[in-house]
C-alpha cells in the first residue's frame, strides 16, 4: 500500500487484525525489478487488506502490480509462493525516521561514507516492513543538540535524492525537510534544496523544530546558560522563519508543514493559525486534544509504545491511541520498532476484549 503523503496523514479506515499474529511477516511492494517474472502468487498468507484479514488468501502479483486478492489457497510452483499462514502486507510507510543520519553519523564528529551509510540504513528499512520512507534531515547549526552546519544537512538531503533515484535503491525514498527555527538560514536552504530539479516530486514534507529550553519537551530539563542565551539571541531568527513557513504555505499547494513537540493547547493554535496542519510528537494530552479538536492529523513514536512510554516523560502514545487521539504512527529513530508496535496494540485490544468477555 504505497500512498501519497495526504493518504497516509489521513487513514481511509482503522486498521485491526482480528486473531493472533504469526511473527514472520510477508511485506507486499513493487519496488524492483520483476520482469524476470511475469506473475507471481503469494500464496496461504493471512493477507491484510483494508477492509479485513482474509485467513487463507492469495495476492496475485503481475509484473510491478498488484493485481488481485483471493480468498483461496493455490497448490505451489515456481511461481506460486507457499508462505505458511504468514501475514501478507501492505508495505508500511514511515514519515519520519532518523536512521539516515545516525547512519552517516554514528557519533559526535565521526562521518562514514554516504553510500555506505544508505545501504546499512535501507536494508534495515526493509527487514522492518518499511517500503516508502520519509528521512528527517535536520537543517541546523547544531545550536542545542546535533554536531551539524545546515551546509552538511543540503549535502545529506543531495545524497539522499541521488540515490533515491538510483537502480540499486530498494525501497521508496523521501525526505522530510526540518527546519530548525533558531538557525539562521535553515528555512531558505531548505527552499533552495526542494525547487532544485533533482528534488522534483508532487508534495514536499516538511516540519519546524525548536529545541531550545524552557518549552516542548525541554521544557522541564535543566540547560546550561549558553543555552538560555542562544534562545535570547535567536528569537528574532525564530520569528522570521515562522513567517517563512507561512509564505511558502500560501504559494505551494503541495507544501505540508507539520509542528514539532508541541506543548500546550496555546502552542498548536499558533502554529495552526500560521498554516500548519499537522501535529508531529505533541508532548501531553492538552497539545493532543487541541490538535484533535482542529482536526489536526496527530503523529506519535512507534518506540514510545514498544518501550511502554516516552523516554523524556512525554505522554504515552498508547494513551493517545487508545483515546482516538492519535492518527499516525511513525518510527522516529528506531524502524525495528514500527510493526512490532502495531502488533503490541492489537494484542492488548485482544486481551481487553477478551477480559471483559470472559472475567
Amino acid at each position: 500500500m504505497d500512498a501519497s503523503l495526504s493518504d497516509a496523514l489521513f487513514p481511509r479506515s482503522r486498521r485491526h487484525v482480528e486473531k493472533n499474529l504469526h511473527m514472520a511477516l510477508v511485506i507486499c511492494d513493487t519496488k524492483g525489478n520483476r520482469e524476470s517474472m511475469d506473475r507471481l502468487l503469494l500464496t496461504n498468507g493471512r493477507v491484510v487488506t483494508p477492509q479485513r484479514v482474509i485467513d487463507a488468501g492469495t495476492v496475485v502479483v503481475e509484473g510491478e502490480k498488484i493485481v488481485d486478492v483471493v480468498e483461496h489457497v493455490y497448490s505451489g510452483d515456481q511461481q506460486t509462493w507457499d508462505v505458511g499462514g504468514r501475514l501478507i502486507l501492505p508495505g508500511v510507510i514511515n514519515l519520519h525516521d532518523d536512521g539516515y543520519e545516525k547512519a552517516v553519523q554514528p557519533r559526535q564528529g565521526v562521518y562514514l561514507p554516504a553510500a555506505l551509510a544508505f545501504h546499512h540504513m535501507e536494508w534495515a528499512l526493509a527487514a522492518s516492513g518499511i517500503t516508502t520512507v520519509y528521512h528527517a534531515v535536520s537543517f541546523d547549526e547544531g545550536l542545542f543538540l546535533r554536531d551539524r552546519t545546515i551546509a552538511q544537512a543540503e549535502e545529506m538531503a543531495c545524497n539522499l535524492l541521488t540515490f533515491a533515484q538510483a537502480d540499486f535503491a530498494q525501497v521508496h525514498h523521501r525526505i522530510l525537510y526540518r527546519c530548525d527555527v533558531r538557525s539562521a538560514g535553515s528555512f531558505d536552504s531548505i527552499v533552495k534544496v526542494i525547487n532544485s530539479p533533482q528534488a522534483a516530486a508532487p508534495h514536499y514534507y516538511l516540519s519546524l523544530n525548536d529545541h531550545a529550553p524552557g518549552q516542548g519537551q525541554y521544557a522541564w530539563r535543566q540547560a546550561e546558560p549558553r543555552f538560555w542565551d542562544i534562545k535570547a539571541q535567536t528569537e528574532h531568527i525564530r520569528s522570521t522563519q515562522l513567517k517563512q513557513a507561512t509564505t511558502l504555505l500560501k504559494s505551494r499547494p503541495n507544501v505540508i508543514i507539520a509542528g514539532h513537540d508541541s506543548d500546550s493547547a496555546a502552542a498548536v493554535d499558533d502554529l495552526y493559525e500560521r498554516g500548519i496542519r499537522v501535529s508531529e510528537f505533541p508532548i501531553n494530552r492538552e497539545a493532543a486534544q487541541r490538535a484533535k479538536e482542529l482536526d489536526l492529523p496527530v503523529i506519535v513514536g512507534s518506540p514510545n509504545i514498544v518501550r511502554g512510554g516516552s523516554h523524556t516523560k512525554n505522554v504515552s502514545a498508547l494513551e493517545l491511541v487508545a483515546d482516538h487521539l492519535a492518527d499516525v504512527l511513525v518510527a522516529d529513530y528506531a524502524p525495528s520498532t514500527l510493526l512490532h508496535a502495531v502488533l503490541i496494540h492489537i494484542i492488548t485490544d485482544l486481551s481487553e476484549q477478551l477480559l471483559r468477555t470472559y472475567v
